[in-house]
């Protein structure tokens, strides 16, 4: 399924540290314009995009640092777009969890803060009411992350342990770190995990440009402007053309070839060939069973 993730806000006030944020504030402001997206230009922005496209609330900040992501959100479910929210609940009210709750969500992941401070939410009374009241409204599909260790007190909020995720690169964006390692260029012909080579899966800035997918915080590939041209420019544009070029001509040092959500084009189809493998031996089950 398509997805579009929309970064309300450029500059997320968390600073997390496996947020590569410093270079993502430095290559928007080479290109310019605004730095909070207005609800305005989110309604038009969403007119143009195909009703059967997810509308991810994550992108490369924390959605309700814009304080009209709620309104956003309520929007686009009156539209009849698939919803999917990403947060970490910094900037969000308990008046906004009981304004969304009832939305039928197909995936809303809350990201906790740790005791090794990999992420730099404050726990707080408002932080700690605020993911209380998440847990007690039911929203559909909520599940909650962690990068470390969750502090007492927000175990005791959410009732159980979370696992800890691991860490990545970023495609390369994310250096400095003890605990990621960088990942080796992919050569040969390559595909997404994610969208194969369909590479629909983007990110709305402020400004309306689109980006490659989340994993560009350098803004090395736009598409196109959503506030100048429609949403099937974006897969005709020329920067398109040269992104999937580079997905099989190894010459090409597209973003991907760093990316820890790419694989070689082998390994990418063998899940489909196994699963088609499983498909024919039902089958033939299913036939000498009814002789």
């Amino acid at each position: 399924m398509s997805a579009i993730e929309i970064t309300t806000v450029i500059g997320c006030r968390n600073r997390c540290d496996y947020c590569p944020q410093d270079k993502l504030v430095r290559a928007y402001k080479d290109l310019g314009g605004a730095t909070r997206m207005t609800l305005d230009a989110y309604k038009k922005m969403l007119s143009k995009i195909p009703a059967g496209t997810s509308i991810d609330f994550s992108g490369m900040a924390e959605p309700w640092l814009n304080p009209d992501c709620t309104e956003m959100i309520l929007h686009t479910h009156e539209r009849g777009h698939e919803i999917a929210v990403f947060t970490t609940t910094v900037g969000m009210s308990v008046a906004d969890v009981e304004k969304i709750k009832s939305i039928p969500f197909s995936n809303f992941k809350v990201h906790l803060p740790d005791t090794e401070r990999y992420s730099k939410i404050e726990i707080d009374d408002s932080y700690l009411e605020t993911l209380g009241s998440i847990v007690k409204s039911d929203i559909r599909n909520c599940a909650f992350m962690t990068m470390g260790t969750l502090p007492p007190a927000v175990t005791k909020v959410i009732g159980k342990s979370i696992r800890r995720t691991k860490m990545m690169a970023r495609a390369g964006n994310l250096t400095g770190m003890k605990d990621v390692s960088q990942p080796l260029r992919l050569t040969g012909p390559i595909r997404c995990r994610s969208c194969g080579d369909c590479l629909n899966r983007n990110v709305l800035l402020p400004n309306g440009d689109v980006v490659l997918c989340c994993m560009d915080y350098g803004l090395q590939h736009i598409l196109g402007n959503l506030l100048l041209t429609d949403y099937e420019s974006l897969f005709s544009s020329e920067a398109f053309k040269r992104i999937k070029q580079g997905l099989d001509d190894d010459s090409r040092d597209v973003l991907c070839r760093y990316c820890d959500n790419a694989s070689t084009l082998e390994d990418f189809n063998r899940p489909k060939k196994k699963k088609r493998f499983e498909e024919l031996r039902t089958a033939l089950h299913k036939i000498i069973g009814e002789k």
